[in-house]
């Protein structure tokens, strides 16, 4: 009984050892590597081994490859053969199967590929294609906030925010509400809306064109239109960093409800940087400035800035929690009023696309 155990177990390493090494690639330095083949695409063996896991090795490098199991090759014909593959000394490839046998150079090769995947060049064209796409994507978020300034009391605020985005250009819209009240007074009633587009001529450089509603009964502010446009720039864009700039001019035009200050219209200057850091998996910073100055007097005018702190609940991107703060100084208000917002906020952000 023993023995049969024994040749059991024996016979099943012997097996999973035959299995684990389906493949062996041989090197133009005479080396040779068991393991696997999982593809061959742009030029680079993909052979994964069991003490290094996927290696990646130049095309040129390659000698020959034997694979009992099933590989699918496509030449630079354009012809596709399955089958098992061996190489023989004068570097030619042999695919086996079970229609026959048929031969090709091994510089030939353009893509490979195991059984069950699928061409690494059909799949590096989707990813391309889709990538060519615009992509609509979707924020909502509600605030819970305290703030001191014009008013120190405890409020919300409901944002809205729909973008569609491509490689080249990104179309935001944007509104939000914020409410507030103190021992049932009003205090804080601000209703804003925009629309942004940004067109990339080139890979970093491009321009853009925005315009932004505001209205503000706490502030005096009846209506406020900023109309701005110019050029932008990609400092950086990784994956996990960002940061965009933009320089243009801009027209703001300003009626106040309670007739406090005159009804105002200007030409103006506009600045911005935006930075999108995900320094670890756990959390991303979130930073955004925007200054609007007159161009006939750069002691008037709009400064806005928010930085949070992002983090995710759960393992998506889906909800989020960011913690943070924001100021808003605009250097012409009516009687009575600060002109600097602080705001500290907590706020619940929803994603989806």
């Amino acid at each position: 009984m023993n023995y049969w155990k024994k040749l059991t177990v024996l016979t099943s390493i012997a097996a999973f050892a035959v299995s684990a090494h389906a493949a062996t690639l041989s090197l133009t330095d005479g080396s040779k590597i068991e393991g696997s083949l999982e593809k061959v695409h742009d030029g680079v063996y993909y052979f994964k081994t069991g003490f290094a896991g996927v290696l990646e090795i130049k095309q040129d490098l390659v000698a020959g490859l034997e694979s009992d199991d099933s590989v699918s090759i496509r030449t630079d014909g354009g012809e596709v053969f399955s089958g098992a593959v061996s190489t023989d000394g004068s570097g030619n490839v042999k695919v086996t199967s079970s229609s026959g046998a048929v031969q090709a150079g091994l510089g030939s090769i353009t893509s490979a590929w195991k059984a069950g995947d699928r061409d690494p060049i059909v799949v590096a064209k989707e990813a391309e294609m889709a990538g060519q796409l615009r992509k609509w994507a979707y924020t909502a978020s509600v605030d819970i906030s305290g703030s001191d300034g014009n008013s120190e009391n405890l409020g919300s605020m409901i944002q809205f925010q729909a973008k569609l985005e491509g490689p080249k250009d990104r179309l935001l819209m944007y509104t939000s509400y914020k409410y507030k009240e103190t021992s049932g007074v009003r205090s804080e009633d601000e209703q804003i809306g925009g629309i942004n587009y940004t067109n990339f001529f080139s890979g970093k450089t491009g321009w853009y064109i925005r315009e932004e509603i505001e209205r503000d009964s706490f502030e005096g502010i009846d209506f406020r239109s900023t109309t701005a446009g110019g050029l932008t720039y990609r400092f950086i864009k990784k994956d996990r960093l960002h940061v965009e700039g933009n320089a243009g001019a801009s027209y703001r035009f300003e009626s106040y409800s309670n007739g406090s200050l005159d009804d105002e219209d200007y030409m103006g200057l506009d600045f911005g940087l935006m930075i999108d850091w995900q320094f670890a998996d756990w959390g991303k910073l979130v930073t955004n400035f925007k200054y609007v100055p007159s161009v006939d007097d750069f002691g008037d005018y709009i400064f806005d800035h928010e930085s949070g702190i992002d983090i995710p609940l759960g393992t998506s991107d889906a909800w989020v929690m960011r913690f943070g703060l924001s100021n808003k100084y605009n250097s012409s208000v009516s009687a009575g009023r600060e002109r600097m917002d602080t705001t500290y906020f907590t706020r619940l952000i929803l994603n989806w696309d």
